[in-house]
C-alpha cells in the first residue's frame, strides 16, 4: 500500500529512467484450462473486466468464487509488444496481498508451537538486528502483523528512487531492513497504527530464525503446498507465465514497459512484505480457504480477524470505506456489506482480493499496469457492485 505522495515520487523517478529499461524476457503463451465460461453469473463478472479495459488497463485478471462455482476471466495483454493475450493462467506480482500469506504462515507456526504472536520479536531475531531498529526490542509479532509496532517504513521516497535508479537491486528482507537502521520510530509500540512494510520484513526474519529455513520456503510448506496453489511463487523465481509490467508515466494513457523495475524491486530473498507472484485464481482459492477455516484453526482465524480502526486521515478519500486492519487483513464496508481481504501494489502491478462473508463470495482483481485511471477504478467502492 503506497501513499499518494509516494506514487508521485514513483512516477517522476520512472519518467527519468524510462529509456534504460529493456525487454529481454521471453514470455510464452501458456496453455490454460482455468476459467468457467458456463458460470451462471459470467455476464455480470465480465463487466468487471470491461470496466478496467475502458479505463485503459494493459491487462486485468479476475476470479470470482461464489456458491455457484468459480469463474476466471481476463482482458488485455500479458505482453503488449509481442501481442500475447493475458489468460487466467498468466501470473502477476501481487504486492502486499503477500502479507496475507505471511500472516497465515505465522498463524500456522503458532498452531505448531513454534512461536506465539504475543512473543517479542527479539525472542527469535538476533539482537544484532533488533538493536539497530527503533522499537524492535519492544514489539511483539502481533504488533508487527497489525502495524501497531511503530517501526518506520523502509519503503519511503528515497528507497523508491534508489530502486528505480537500479541502486537497489533484488535486496533481501534483511538488506531492506538495514535501510532503517538508526532511523527514528513512528510512535511507541502499541500507541498508534501506521501501515509499514518493515513490519512484514521483520515477520520474514521471525519465520526464518524460528524455523531455521528460508521464509519463502516456509510459506510454501505451510500455505502454498497444502492448498495446491500451483501458480504461486516466491519473487526469487521468474516463472515463464509472469507477465510484463506497465506504467502510465505521463498520465496520457500510454503504458510503458517497466518490467525491469519490478524485477529489481521485489526479486530478493524472503521479501514477504510484497514479493509473491500468483494469479487471480490461486489468490482467490487461498483467501477463500483462509477465511472459511480450511487452512487455519477457528482460534487462529479469530485472532487474524481481531481488527483495529484505521485512522481515516491516513486514507485517501476514495478509500475511506476501508475501516479496520487485523493480522494481515483489511476490513472494508461496501454497498453489499463487509468485505475482508487486502490490497496489493508493487510499481507496475496493482490488485485486491476480498471475501464477502455473508454472501460467501471471493473476488480477486490483479492488473499488470498502473495508471491513475486504472487505480481509481480499483479503489472505487462501486467496483464491488459488479459482483452482484
Amino acid at each position: 500500500m503506497k501513499s499518494i505522495q509516494t506514487m508521485k515520487v514513483v512516477a517522476l523517478a520512472i519518467l527519468a529512467l524510462t529509456a534504460s529499461c529493456s525487454k529481454k524476457d521471453v514470455l510464452p503463451e501458456p496453455q490454460c484450462a482455468i476459467g468457467a465460461n458456463n458460470h451462471p453469473n459470467s455476464s455480470k463478472y465480465q463487466r468487471i473486466i470491461d470496466k478496467f479495459m475502458q479505463a485503459g488497463a494493459s491487462g486485468v485478471s479476475v476470479t470470482v468464487i461464489s456458491p455457484e462455482g468459480t469463474w476466471s476471466g481476463c482482458g488485455g495483454k500479458a505482453d503488449i509488444q509481442k501481442n500475447i493475450d493475458l489468460t487466467p493462467c498468466h501470473t502477476l506480482r501481487i504486492g502486499s496481498i503477500s502479507k496475507v500469506f505471511t500472516a497465515a504462515t505465522i498463524m500456522k507456526l503458532q498452531e505448531e508451537g513454534i512461536l506465539n504472536i504475543k512473543d517479542k520479536i527479539n525472542k527469535y531475531i538476533p539482537r544484532s538486528i533488533t538493536d539497530q531498529i527503533a522499537n524492535a526490542n519492544d514489539v511483539t509479532i502481533e504488533q508487527c502483523l497489525n502495524h501497531t509496532s511503530g517501526v518506520t517504513d523502509y519503503l519511503n521516497a528515497t528507497t523508491i528512487q534508489a530502486i528505480i535508479q537500479h541502486l537497489i537491486v533484488k535486496n533481501s528482507a534483511g538488506d531492506n531492513l538495514k535501510l532503517i537502521y538508526g532511523k527514528k520510530e513512528d510512535f511507541p509500540p502499541g500507541q498508534g497504527m501506521i501501515y509499514s512494510n518493515s513490519n512484514y520484513l521483520l515477520m520474514s526474519e521471525v519465520i526464518h530464525y524460528a524455523t531455521g529455513k528460508g521464509a519463502f520456503d516456509v510459506v510454501r510448506e505451510k500455505v502454498i503446498a497444502p492448498l495446491q496453489l500451483q501458480n504461486t511463487f516466491a519473487s526469487t523465481i521468474t516463472p515463464a507465465t509472469l507477465t510484463r509490467g506497465y506504467y502510465d508515466i505521463n498520465n496520457d494513457g500510454v503504458m510503458k514497459d517497466l518490467t525491469d523495475i519490478d524485477n529489481a524491486a521485489v526479486g530478493g530473498a524472503d521479501e514477504l512484505d510484497g514479493g509473491l507472484i500468483s494469479n487471480s485464481y490461486d489468490v482467490s482459492r487461498f483467501l477463500e480457504a483462509l477465511l472459511t477455516g480450511k487452512l487455519i484453526s477457528p482460534a487462529s482465524l479469530a485472532q487474524m480477524e481481531t481488527f483495529i480502526d484505521i485512522d481515516p486521515i491516513n486514507l485517501p478519500d476514495d478509500l475511506k470505506y476501508y475501516k479496520q486492519y487485523g493480522l494481515g487483513l483489511m476490513k472494508a464496508e461496501t454497498d453489499h456489506g463487509t468485505v475482508i481481504g487486502h490490497d496489493g501494489h508493487v510499481y507496475c502491478f496493482i490488485g485486491k482480493t476480498f471475501y464477502f462473508p455473508v454472501q460467501k463470495i471471493t473476488l480477486t482483481i490483479l492488473l499488470n499496469g498502473y495508471s491513475q485511471k486504472v487505480q481509481a477504478v480499483l479503489d472505487a467502492k462501486d467496483t464491488f457492485n459488479y459482483v452482484f
